[in-house]
């Protein structure tokens, strides 16, 4: 009887393990599971890319036709003012003219001399604003057309990018119809996918939004460190003298701050950079927080870079890499936010006589070059 116990027990235990997959196949379905909700995450974002992409096309659409009526006002207007002012001209050149500067001939008194050099005057005054109506009209239709090429060109690279998103978005559901196909839990871990992006859209981009908003805002004021040399014992900032160097010449400074003291100057700005670290490398300048549920990273190095408008150099925070819950977040949404957010550092805000000449990063700290600009 003893016996029939015993082989009846290891014949269950034999079932058991049979049933129950070993360690390495749980670890392999839950890597397969998650490389799909990466991939319907992304799905997610490429589809709120094209979006972004349509509505831009019908803006740029509606600029071209407004452009193409006012040109075609424009070119009217540059017309009738050509022809204008190639009267003026034809009446110089030709003697038409000659007449009015008789007048003065006819002076008998001083009164009569005043009465014609108003004359003149008035003759003058108009021919000048006929010349200028033609140059303004002109001016006018030149930049009108400019803008039309502009926005054309842009719509066509809209178009193509739309296409290569496009492209990439079928490409990549289909891969992920073929993996849930494959998937036993396929129901499951389409629900997780839903799960996942709704967490996403009502969660993670608020509060990336929110971070980035308030980081924008904070970077903006970090020049006033700069100049202002305070303490971090002091009432009145976190910067010390010892943050910002004159090098012998006289001309050039040097800024170094660590991170741990952008971390305090952050904290300092805003209560919500108590729940973020900032985190200086040799090549990268790291963030990372957590909010409840919602854990985020933002990877980027600064750059020196140009700015069109102003032709004024400034220290640009490139976005490398996002991630919010341990996912990372495709190009397309890391370019939508940084041109939504403007992360540099632009010293002329305090001392327009500085131009930033270089950026190092180091572990744990970052030092900023300057020149006067003479």
């Amino acid at each position: 009887m003893m016996r029939k116990w015993a082989l009846l027990v290891l014949l269950l235990w034999f079932c058991c393990v049979s049933v129950v997959p070993p360690p390495a196949s749980w670890a392999e379905a839950e890597s397969s599971n998650k490389e799909l909700l990466q991939k319907g995450l992304t799905l997610f974002e490429i589809d709120q890319e094209l979006t972004r992409i349509t509505n831009r096309q019908d803006q740029l659409n509606a600029q071209l036709q407004i452009t193409k009526t006012q040109i075609q006002a424009a070119a009217k207007a540059t017309n009738e003012a050509k022809q204008h002012a190639a009267k003026v001209v034809r009446a110089y050149y030709m003697g038409d003219r000659d007449s009015l500067w008789l007048l003065f001939f006819s002076i008998r008194s001083l009164s009569d001399a005043l009465s014609v050099l108003e004359y003149l005057q008035m003759i003058l005054q108009n021919d000048q604003l006929a010349m200028g109506r033609h140059r303004e009209a002109l001016t006018k239709l030149q930049s009108l057309q400019s803008d039309q090429l502009k926005a054309q060109t842009e719509l066509a690279q809209s178009k193509d990018k739309y296409l290569t998103e496009r492209t990439r978005m079928v490409a990549l559901q289909k891969e992920v119809d073929e993996q849930l196909a494959r998937t036993k839990e396929a129901a499951k871990v389409q629900q997780e996918m839903v799960d996942l992006n709704r967490q996403w859209q009502d969660k993670g981009i608020p509060l990336f939004k929110t971070y980035f908003t308030a980081l924008a805002q904070a970077m903006k004021q970090l020049p006033e460190s700069f100049a202002s040399g305070t303490g971090s014992g002091s009432s009145s900032g976190l910067m010390s003298g010892k943050n910002l160097t004159i090098n012998p010449n006289g001309l050039s400074y040097t800024f170094q701050m660590t991170d741990q003291e952008l971390n305090d100057y952050l904290k300092q700005k805003n209560e919500l950079f108590r729940n973020m670290t900032f985190h200086f490398t040799t090549d990268q300048v790291i963030a990372s927080g957590k909010q409840d549920d919602i854990a985020v990273t933002v990877k980027g190095t600064y750059q020196i870079a140009t700015k069109e408008e102003t032709n004024k150099t400034y220290i640009r925070y490139k976005i490398q890499e996002l991630r919010f819950n341990d996912f990372t977040l495709p190009q397309s949404t890391v370019d939508a936010l940084e041109k939504q957010f403007d992360l540099g550092i632009y010293p002329q805000n305090i001392a327009s006589f500085l131009q930033v000449t270089g950026i190092k990063l180091e572990d744990s700290k970052m030092s900023i070059f300057f020149k006067l600009a003479l």
